[in-house]
């Protein structure tokens, strides 16, 4: 929870609602998480912006440092996934940095463009991007794993609440557009795609 006035986040148990701990600090814009850790994002400082990894179970400190960006750039976003960390800046390249050893992989603003919305396959150590109606998949050494050949989805800004993962996480289920080659198809309305997320084969629709 968050109280705006104190500018205090508490953590809960969900088992028994006792309170955990609390982070107090005003300089904190945003928190991610990701399995067992918890990702502080505070107010960029002249050059950088400071992060820290923080243990879930008791808020302890793993580790702190500063990621460099533009300054005068919007940031487009900092995800967190396990041990990778993901910056991209805006007309930047996506930057994916290892916090254990700080090791830096760039990917081309050209080749990876901001997305919408994300989904992280943490089986498969893979992510989803999505962006203009369009699915692809990506590992973390920036590489592009999978383009869809019939997975083009209804909404242009898509909600990752439509999308649908199986458990297995090799299937995606979406609501698409249906046949192009149908001219009644844009108004009329669209198809359920499943797909392979490893092949990007349509499987049924």
């Amino acid at each position: 929870t968050y109280s705006a006035q104190d500018s205090v986040y508490k953590v809960f148990d969900l088992k028994n609602y006792t309170m955990l701990y609390s982070i107090s600090d005003q300089n904190v814009q945003e928190i991610k998480i990701s399995p067992g850790i918890m990702l502080l994002i505070f107010a960029k400082g002249s050059g950088h912006v400071p992060l820290k990894i923080l243990s879930i179970e008791d808020g302890a400190v793993l580790q702190s440092f500063n990621h460099p960006i533009h300054r005068n750039k919007k940031v487009d976003f900092i995800e967190q996934f396990n041990e990778k960390l993901l910056v991209k800046q805006e007309n930047e390249n996506l930057q994916i940095r290892d916090v254990r050893n700080s090791e830096l992989t760039e990917v081309s603003k050209t080749d990876f463009m901001t997305p919408s919305a994300f989904i992280f396959l943490y089986e498969n150590q893979l992510f989803l991007t999505f962006r203009n109606r369009t699915v692809a998949v990506w590992n973390f050494r920036g590489e592009l794993v999978t383009s869809f050949e019939d997975h083009l989805l209804w909404h242009p800004d898509c909600n990752t609440n439509n999308i649908y993962i199986t458990s297995d996480q090799d299937l995606i289920i979406s609501y698409c557009k249906a046949d192009s080659d149908d001219p009644l198809s844009e108004e009329k309305c669209g198809s359920i795609n499943v797909s392979n997320i490893l092949t990007g084969k349509c499987l049924a629709k």
